[in-house]
């Protein structure tokens, strides 16, 4: 079954953290990137959720300072 626009969203979300050079973690941009997407989907994320997305988000933020 294929993910939703809004887990599609952030999917590209989390490979646009990793695939960035910024030098810095980029976690808190993706946070607030992903909750525009839940908020225009009007059903947030539970906090299961949120966790996982935010571990993803750290760690495509990681990958992105590691290849510096």
């Amino acid at each position: 079954m294929a993910h939703s626009i809004s887990w599609q969203a952030i999917d590209f979300i989390v490979e646009a953290l990793a695939a960035k050079t910024y030098g810095e973690d980029r976690t808190e941009v993706g946070v607030y990137l992903v909750e525009l997407v839940m908020k225009d989907r009007k059903k947030p994320l539970d906090a299961a959720q949120m966790k996982m997305v935010k571990a993803m988000l750290s760690e495509a933020s990681d990958v992105c300072k590691n290849n510096k």
